[in-house]
């Protein structure tokens, strides 16, 4: 937005450019991380933002500070309208209800610290707030926003282009009251799917990243009259702002990789999981590109999957053949399904935890990347 008045005074096109400003986003994102980090981090140490009773254990609510970046940027080189205030509402609103689980769960933390619940309690209510009200929250908010869309972004209808499969052939439409709860489920299930993969030192970030470079290069080219006219995509005038959000967020999580790579300095926490994972699947719908989402974000898809999984398959044999019979025939080992990885590879690279993490991040880090190519060649190829 502040870049729109340089424009203005200097009537330079450079500050009008959607490239130079994207690219503007990413530098200034990641120089903001890499000179406040430092700072941040002492000050979390200091007021025990911590989750964890080792001996000089990370803090937490990382992720905060890269949306509060975020935000700045996108306010310094996007545009306001339609498209990048849904987008950067959703980032808010959902990590508003990240920080306030951190919050809870670091409050409890004091609390055995001062000896007033034992750690036995803390297991208990280490997930933070109830995960009714978080949901219930997830649902309300993006209900919230999908009637905004529906009202000030006029292009954004109920069409969905299918992967696979050419628009020519099948190009379903989905009826005003469908696409809404359409919205409000893909912004939630996204949501919750990251902060699942938030597990691992650097596991979610990836795959923000290339979820986040996918949907920033659709939205470039389909806010570009010629580019999406070549391409046979259709035109949504103004969407091509979201491409310095995108740009933003993928330089604030490259910078943060600095200090989250093994071992982690800081810990992402709910807040910055669950904001950036609902800022990716409300992108991912604002350029018509909803159904794409479970190829590119494949690990946050699986992460979410093996969760529901296995809930679904243990209350199913706890109903039919009793908790005991549950308990010993999980579907996983543990969920989400990294967990299950770290126990099944436990003693195969040494015995060494660190390793085993590792090994698992990288091959999930090497799975997004070759979705993001699939991702690509068949949103383009197929036009």
């Amino acid at each position: 937005m502040l870049i729109q008045y340089l424009f203005i005074l200097t009537s330079n096109p450079i500050f009008y450019s959607r490239f130079f400003r994207a690219g503007l986003a990413a530098i200034l994102a990641s120089l903001l991380v890499f000179l406040t980090m430092p700072y941040y981090m002492a000050f979390l140490k200091k007021i025990g933002a911590t989750s964890d009773f080792k001996e000089n254990a990370p803090p937490i609510m990382g992720g905060l500070l890269l949306v509060i970046i975020v935000v700045i940027v996108s306010c310094v080189t996007a545009i306001f309208n339609g498209y990048t205030i849904a987008a950067l509402s959703i980032l808010v609103l959902y990590s508003v209800v990240g920080a306030i689980d951190d919050i809870a769960k670091i409050r409890t933390k004091r609390l055995v610290d001062s000896g007033k619940i034992s750690k036995k309690d803390y297991e208990e209510k280490a997930n933070g707030i109830s995960s009714t009200l978080r949901i219930s929250l997830y649902f309300l908010f993006s209900f919230i926003i999908a009637i905004f869309c529906y009202k000030f972004i006029p292009d954004l209808t109920g069409e969905l282009y299918v992967p696979f499969i050419n628009p020519k052939d099948w190009y379903p439409h989905l009826p005003n009251w469908l696409f809404i709860l359409f919205i409000t489920f893909v912004v939630a299930s996204s949501a919750n799917g990251a902060n699942f993969t938030d597990g691992i030192d650097s596991l979610v970030s990836i795959p923000l990243i290339t979820g986040m470079f996918f949907v920033g290069v659709v939205a470039y080219v389909s806010g570009n009259a010629i580019f999406s006219d070549y391409l046979h995509i259709p035109y949504l005038k103004g969407c091509d702002e979201l491409f310095p959000i995108a740009m933003a967020s993928i330089g604030a999580l490259l910078a943060y990789l600095w200090y989250n790579s093994p071992p982690a300095e800081i810990y992402m926490g709910d807040a910055g999981s669950i904001g950036f994972g609902a800022l990716l699947g409300i992108m991912f719908i604002l350029v018509q590109a909803a159904l794409f989402l479970p190829i590119v974000g494949v690990i946050i898809l699986v992460e979410a999957l093996s969760v529901a999984m296995q809930i679904g398959h243990f209350k199913m044999n706890k109903k039919m053949r009793g908790w005991d019979y549950a308990d010993k025939h999980r579907l996983f080992l543990r969920a989400p399904i990294h967990h299950h990885f770290q126990l099944k590879w436990r003693g195969r690279f040494g015995d060494s935890k660190p390793l085993v993490n590792a090994k698992i991040a990288w091959r999930m880090h090497l799975i997004s990347f070759f979705a993001l190519i699939l991702g690509l060649i068949v949103f383009f190829g197929r036009r």
